[in-house]
């Protein structure tokens, strides 16, 4: 291998069979290549590679006669020229790879001479046109790569002379139609892949002569209709792939032909309905996947011959029931996906005769219970998911049949009771999932009879305590997980598990653990006690030596010390951050031989000993961020010899000495953001393994030539929010291996600082003050992908020169300058720019050019650049854009067309403009958007055709326009939407849709919301806040509920105890400033299982009403300042919330409710 080569002058190689590789290689121009020679072994074949390398032309001299080169990879050198005649004594080449260059076309003859040619690779350049007759001389071509090209048409014939040809890739390019009969030579091609194109019909010759074709890969194209005949010649095929398209129908005959077919994929469609012949000549599926339709019904006789059927994926349709019979026919059925519909009962006999079935997935459903006998026939079942459903207890006999189950995941429910007998029928359970319930304790014997259980999750419950013999019994037990409970301690043989080896206690109630505690698992290695109310270090943990993970964050911890940690001798991470460690005593931490990792971050501790790092000989990572550590401290970092990754960001180290880092010589990575410094480079000298540096956030700093000079091999440089005083054109200019430089802000003009930075990937610009660059600043940075230079306001335009040198330029931020003009020219050598944010710049008027040559931008940002309007065909051509932001211009009403060709958008932002009215068809061209935002507009109606053409839209905001009324249920897009903003309009009136999960009408005239009929509803949170509604009466059928606010609304009464009973999931619940003088009628018992957030603040509730308030055992805040009662007369209250963390009691805001504060109280 040769480094570091950069010559016009004649190099001369050796290669050394039979694998040749170059690394380091850089020439300039093509012509400069003409002076490299390698010299080959005549008795050997080579193969021959390039890496690291810029080679913008294949060598002339590179195929002698006899050369014996039967390999040749020249990808990712920046090779964008091939000169004629260069491969005409490559008569041994088999495979050559051009792969990830600038290409710009193909010409015929271009490979002339390699007749032996095998596998052609030509994946990711720019190819934009190729030639019919490129393949001349190649006909013994196996394989060709075409993927990632700018391709939009093929020429007629181009594939004439591969009949030898049996892979073909032509993905992710523009694609859009194929000429009739473009394969028909194509007798040997096994696989073909069009994914990723733009085509639109398949027509009933498109697949001629493909006979011997086994895959077909047609996703994520815009394909609308297929013709009924369009695979009736490849009857070979095993796997078609249709997905991700705009599929509406298919002809019921349309695979009958494909007798071969294994799998099929037609996920991602608008498929409504299935013709029940649809597979009827399909008797070797083995894989159907349906997910993402329309789908309402599934007919048993869809199934009807598909005895080879393994897999069936049906998630996420429109299914209300299951057929009993659906599956009867389909008994080699392993795995079936069923998940994200509407199914609220599986009858009894579904499953019956499905032997085989091994995986079976019901997440998101309306199921509410488990059927005795449902699973009598699926003695092979392993894998059962119940995620997200409303079952509420878990019976004796539930699982009955399934004996070999192996995991079982029930999260998200609404469990409350489980049989002690619930798992006796699957004594080969190994993973119990039950997270995110309403379980309060754990039945005795529940694990009596499933001795292989090794993973058990129940966080997120409300489980108070674990009894002594809970787990008795369960040596295979690996992880338990208790987090997010009410625990308040753990009593001596409550934990008998040998083998345990992780143990999470995080976010519960735990104030100590007495050292016997934790004797039962003396094979722990990982213990979570984060988030728990420990006020010291646990003596527990001196029982458990072969910890390696120890995450004690978010105590209470006030002192470390001297010898607590000092049995823990194989710990590699210890985590105490957002404690309240005041003292570190000398020796704290004695005993920590193997600790890699340390934290303790967040505290403020008195640094006392200079050698309070000493016992630690392999610490490999520090984060002591906002801890107090400053400039008066004497604590010595240098003894730390292994450290490799330092963070001392957020704490005051003005005054430090420049020498306070000397001996961290293996140091790859420092954060000193925050710290009040001014640097140079002296603070560096020493660090000769430094990669990563952030100076982010401190005093004014000078760059000089010097600065950098003890860190050579450094990346990555961000010195953002830093203000430069000056920089030296010579400041970076050694750093060879820069990727990442972002700088700023700087107030002088910018001289050409990156000359030499050949390796830079980014560049971030802030808050410069340069009027202009030179237009070589871009010469050595060809391998720049990410180019930020915002927040200038003397940058007014961007010169298209800057951008000659860019090829790889993906991600462009020029926002927040003053550009008013942008020239066609500027983007013209920028064909990979993939996201483009011009926002916050006076443009004024675009010209419809400008984006012409950015048919890879998939992310486009326009907001507030003063544009008064759009040109039809301004975004022609970006057919791969997926978001378009348009917000805070002056746009009226937008002409049908304007975004004609946006095929692939899925978001779109006009809030912010002047939009009174929304042409019926001006989203026509966009089937694919998912979220529409047109807040702060004028509109007052929509037209029920607007959104005809968007199958799938989920997110609609339209606050702040002036709707009196609105009725989502009429409109086309009822069935997808799950979001809706209508915050300030007029309405009186709101008509929702079973499907929405959200919906926010914040200041309006609303006195109720109205339900179209149905047996269920998805919404999950509802705000109404400043509206008028005197009652909670039209609300209580969403039982599904999560977050609820009434503020600003004018109800009498709120019955706490019906609000407990409707909205059993409710975490959140405002209802300030509304008029409440009455919580209800006084019922005892009733509990508000998931609250986490109560606010009835400014109301006219007394302590009388108050004392109404039942158990809120997850309440974590609550706010009732402003009522008719004393703080004094408030306090007992306070006991009825274990779980409290913030309170507001004078109307004056949240604020920590801690340990003290409870003393304050005489609560504790």
């Amino acid at each position: 291998m040769l480094h570091n080569a950069h010559s016009q002058e004649v190099i001369t190689l050796t290669c050394e069979p039979p694998t040749c590789r170059f690394s380091g290689l850089h020439f300039a121009l093509p012509e400069h290549t003409a002076g490299l020679t390698v010299h080959f072994n005549s008795d050997y074949y080579s193969d021959v590679l390039f890496e690291n390398s810029t080679i913008p032309n294949i060598p002339l001299t590179l195929f002698t006669k006899d050369s014996g080169v039967q390999t040749l990879n020249v990808s990712s050198c920046d090779l964008y020229e091939v000169h004629p005649k260069t491969f005409r004594h490559a008569t041994d080449l088999k495979y050559l790879y051009i792969d990830g260059n600038r290409l710009e076309k193909i010409y015929g003859g271009m490979f002339f001479g390699a007749s032996r040619l095998k596998e052609l690779g030509l994946s990711k350049n720019f190819i934009r046109t190729v030639d019919r007759e490129m393949f001349s001389g190649i006909q013994n071509l196996l394989a060709l790569d075409l993927t990632g090209n700018l391709l939009r048409s093929l020429p007629s014939g181009l594939f004439a002379g591969l009949s030898k040809m049996k892979k073909l890739y032509l993905s992710t390019n523009y694609l859009q139609h194929l000429e009739q009969a473009m394969f028909c030579n194509m007798t040997k091609l096994e696989v073909l892949y069009l994914n990723e194109n733009l085509l639109q019909f398949l027509e009933a010759d498109t697949f001629d002569g493909l006979l011997n074709l086994r895959e077909l890969h047609l996703q994520n194209n815009r394909l609308e209709a297929i013709d009924s005949q369009a695979f009736t010649k490849s009857v070979n095929l095993t796997l078609l792939n249709l997905s991700n398209n705009n599929l509406k129908s298919l002809p019921g005959s349309v695979f009958t032909a494909l007798s071969s077919l294994e799998t099929l994929e037609l996920h991602q469609n608008y498929l409504s309905e299935l013709d029940d012949a649809l597979f009827i000549g399909n008797p070797n599926l083995e894989l159907i996947n349906l997910d993402n339709n329309t789908i309402t019904t599934l007919n048993p006789a869809l199934f009807a011959g598909l005895n080879k059927l393994e897999r069936f994926s049906f998630e996420y349709n429109l299914l209300r029931e299951l057929n009993v019979q659906l599956f009867a026919n389909t008994s080699a059925l392993k795995v079936v996906w069923l998940s994200g519909h509407f199914l609220k009962e599986i009858r009894a006999g579904t499953f019956d005769g499905m032997g085989r079935l091994e995986e079976l997935h019901l997440k998101t459903n309306l199921l509410t219970s488990l059927e005795r006998g449902m699973w009598k026939d699926c003695s092979e079942l392993q894998l059962l998911y119940l995620f997200d459903n409303p079952i509420k207890h878990l019976p004796a006999g539930a699982l009955e049949g399934a004996v070999k189950l192996l995991t079982l995941n029930m999260d998200r429910n609404e469990i409350v009771t489980i049989d002690e007998h619930f798992l006796d029928d699957v004594p080969q359970l190994d993973t119990l999932s039950l997270m995110h319930n309403f379980i309060k304790s754990i039945p005795m014997g529940l694990f009596s009879n499933v001795p292989n259980l090794t993973y058990i999750m129940l966080s997120d419950n409300q489980i108070k305590e674990v009894k002594p013999g809970t787990f008795s019994m369960m040596d295979a037990l690996l992880q338990l997980h208790l987090d997010r409970n009410h625990i308040e301690r753990i009593d001596e043989g409550a934990l008998n598990l040998t083998n345990l080896e992780l143990l999470d206690l995080s976010s519960n109630f735990i104030r100590e653990l007495n050292e016997t505690a934790l004797e039962g698992v003396p094979n722990l290695n990982t213990l979570l006690l984060d988030s728990n109310l420990l006020v010291e270090v646990p003596a527990a943990i001196n029982k458990t030596t072969n910890l390696t993970h120890l995450d004690l964050e978010g105590n209470r911890i006030e002192t470390l010390k001297a010898g607590q940690f000092s049995q823990l001798k194989n710990l590699l991470t210890l985590i105490l951050d957002r404690n309240r460690i005041h003292t570190m005593e000398q020796g704290c931490f004695r005993g920590l031989v193997a600790l890699t990792t340390l934290r303790y971050a967040d505290n403020m501790p008195v640094y006392t000993a200079d050698d309070l790092f000493i016992h630690l000989p392999n610490l490999t990572m520090l984060f002591i961020h906002h801890t107090n550590y400053s400039a008066v401290n004497s604590v010595r970092l240098g003894s730390m010899k292994n450290l490799d990754h330092l963070s001392i960001e957020g704490n005051p180290l003005t005054g430090i000495i420049p020498t306070f880092l000397a001996g961290l010589k293996n140091l790859v990575t420092l954060g000193l953001k925050n710290t009040g410094v001014s640097y140079n480079g002296s603070y560096f000298q020493s660090l000769s393994s430094l990669e990563t540096l952030s100076l982010t956030g401190n005093k004014e700093t000078s760059i000089d030539e010097h600065f950098f000079a003890g860190t050579p091999g450094i990346v990555s440089i961000d010195m953002q929010d830093t203000p430069l005083e000056s920089i030296s054109i010579n400041a970076f200019r050694n750093l060879r291996n820069l990727t990442e430089l972002f700088i700023g802000p700087y107030q002088g003009e910018l001289k050409d600082i990156l000359t030499g930075n050949v390796e830079l990937e980014k560049l971030f610009l802030k808050q410069m003050n340069f009027s202009t660059l030179s237009d070589h600043f871009f010469s050595s940075t060809r391998k720049l992908t990410t180019l930020t230079i915002n927040g200038n306001p003397n940058l007014s335009t961007l010169k298209p020169a800057w951008f000659k040198r860019l090829p790889y330029l993906e991600y462009l931020d020029v926002s927040s300058n003053n550009i008013s003009e942008l020239a066609p020219a500027v983007f013209e050598s920028t064909p990979a720019l993939n996201q483009l944010m011009l926002a916050n710049n006076p443009l004024r008027v675009l010209d419809e050019n400008v984006f012409q040559n950015l048919s890879a931008l998939t992310y486009l940002n326009i907001e507030n650049t003063s544009l008064a309007e759009l040109p039809i065909g301004l975004f022609d051509g970006l057919y791969k854009l997926e978001e378009l932001f348009l917000s805070a211009n002056h746009f009226g009403n937008l002409a049908n067309g304007t975004f004609r060709q946006l095929y692939s958008l899925r978001l779109l932002d006009l809030s912010n403009n002047s939009i009174d009215r929304i042409d019926q068809f001006l989203f026509a061209d966009m089937p694919k958007l998912k979220f529409i935002f047109l807040e702060n507009n004028k509109l007052t109606a929509l037209d029920e055709r607007v959104f005809a053409a968007q199958q799938t839209l989920q997110e609609l905001f339209l606050s702040n326009n002036r709707f009196v009324s609105f009725d989502l249920q009429a409109m086309s897009i009822a069935r997808t939407l799950v979001y809706l903003e209508l915050d300030m309009n007029e309405l009186q009136s709101l008509r929702i849709s079973p499907n929405l999960e959200y919906i926010t009408a914040d200041g309006n005239r609303l006195s109720a919301l109205q339900l179209p009929e149905s047996d269920y509803y998805r919404m999950a949170t509802v705000s109404v806040q400043n509206n008028s509604f005197t009652t909670l009466e039209s609300l209580y059928p969403l039982n599904r509920m999560y977050e609820l606010n009434i503020t600003l609304n004018s109800i009498a009464e709120v019955d706490l105890s019906k609000v407990a009973a409707k909205f059993q999931r409710l975490t959140v619940f405002n209802a300030s400033l509304s008029t409440i003088a009455s919580l209800g009628s006084v019922v005892n018992g009733y509990e508000h299982k998931a609250l986490q957030h109560l606010d009835l603040s400014n109301n006219t509730l007394t302590l009388a009403e108050l004392s109404k308030l039942a158990q809120f055992p997850k309440l974590e805040s609550f706010t009732l300042g402003g009522n008719r009662l004393t703080k004094m007369e408030a306090l007992p209250l306070l006991e009825k919330f274990p779980n409290l963390r913030t309170l507001d009691m004078d109307g004056k805001g949240l604020k920590p409710f801690n340990e003290k504060k409870m003393d304050e109280f005489g609560l504790n």
